[in-house]
């Protein structure tokens, strides 16, 4: 059970920081976050935690190439349903 907890904590981790967010910047509260953040966080969490539908409206907007690379990944891999706007012509070459 503690291995799976350390592997679960290092995913979630590597996550975090595909998205930017590196040693003690994992640990701040959401409420402390600039908008920007909060984008992230919420993207990064879509991937911790998957839905069955997305409806993402400019996801890629306030992220680095490194972290659109990671989503864009993640939603191509995406088995549900996703409806999404976007004004990024390689993000949309990749996802559509």
């Amino acid at each position: 059970a503690e291995a799976d907890e350390c592997a679960d904590m290092n995913f979630i981790r590597a996550i975090a920081g595909a998205f930017l967010f590196e040693g003690a910047n994992q640990k701040k509260l959401i409420k402390v976050l600039s908008g920007g953040e909060r984008n992230r966080v919420a993207l990064a969490r879509m991937l911790v935690k998957p839905a069955n539908t997305l409806l993402l409206d400019e996801p890629t907007n306030h992220l680095d190439p490194p972290s659109v690379d990671v989503l864009t990944d993640a939603l191509v891999e995406f088995p549900g349903t996703m409806a999404f706007i976007s004004h990024d012509p390689v993000f949309l070459a990749r996802v559509a």
